[in-house]
């Protein structure tokens, strides 16, 4: 099942694989994103000046 998100909260993260299943990419507030089905687990962080602030995504899950 595919993940789409959307950022909401936050001005930008890196979102990243625990795997190595993809590059680590940037996205800012508004932008929204797709993670394959075949990644298993990721990580959203805070990047850039709000490194230390909260982010929020919506996250809709698709099936193929």
């Amino acid at each position: 099942m595919e993940h789409v998100l959307n950022v909401v909260e936050g001005e930008k993260a890196v979102i990243e694989s625990y795997s190595g299943a993809f590059e680590p990419f940037e996205v800012h507030y508004a932008e929204t994103f797709i993670i394959s089905a075949c990644v298993e687990e990721y990580i959203i962080n805070p990047a850039g000046e709000a490194a230390d602030e909260k982010v929020g995504v919506v996250v809709a899950s698709v099936r193929g």
